[in-house]
């Protein structure tokens, strides 16, 4: 079981031996700096939440292939995963290569099977957090992930900023139990 404390990298070395709580935390611990990394990138054929899925697959492939024998911290790492990964599917898309999303191969797979497997763990994270959060608090998580400011997420959800922080902050504990 991991502690509260865990660092990424803990975390991610626990998630490759398959801990999924270990693997569920890291995502949850991920998704802000995923988000964010996603949201520079523009494309005018990939919306954000097609660059932040290209973003998470990348995680899960560092995930995958960490080592803390290369010597950067799991977070400096999957930083340049998500990154490379973003870009990879920014090129696809506006490049001559245009390929389905759900026949590409993320980052780090070796065979068509591994793929598969990083597509499952990919939903297996989504469920999760469908499964742990209710429906309010995953309505302001993925507003807040979208770059909407408390203010914002009120006006559009009917809810006080104050209600907006509170549900924020129970779908952080949530996610990080």
């Amino acid at each position: 079981m991991t502690g509260p404390k865990q660092s990424l990298t803990a975390l991610a070395l626990a998630a490759q031996q398959g801990d999924k709580a270990a693997l569920s935390r890291l995502a949850a611990e991920m998704v802000p700096f995923v988000r964010q990394l996603a949201a520079k990138y523009k494309s005018v054929l990939l919306d954000s939440d097609d660059l932040f899925q290209e973003g998470m697959l990348g995680l899960l492939a560092a995930v995958r292939s960490f080592s803390e024998q290369g010597g950067a911290s799991f977070r400096t790492y999957a930083a340049v995963c998500v990154k490379n990964r973003i870009v990879s599917a920014l090129r696809e898309t506006h490049g001559v290569q245009l390929v389905p999303l759900d026949e590409r191969m993320p980052d780090g797979a070796q065979s068509p099977e591994e793929a598969q497997l990083l597509r499952d763990a990919c939903a297996m994270l989504l469920q999760s957090i469908r499964e742990r959060l209710s429906a309010r608090e995953q309505t302001v998580l993925h507003l807040f992930l979208n770059g909407l400011s408390y203010r914002e997420i009120a006006q559009r959800t009917g809810m006080s900023p104050k209600a907006v922080d509170s549900a924020l902050q129970r779908a952080r504990r949530k996610l990080r139990g």
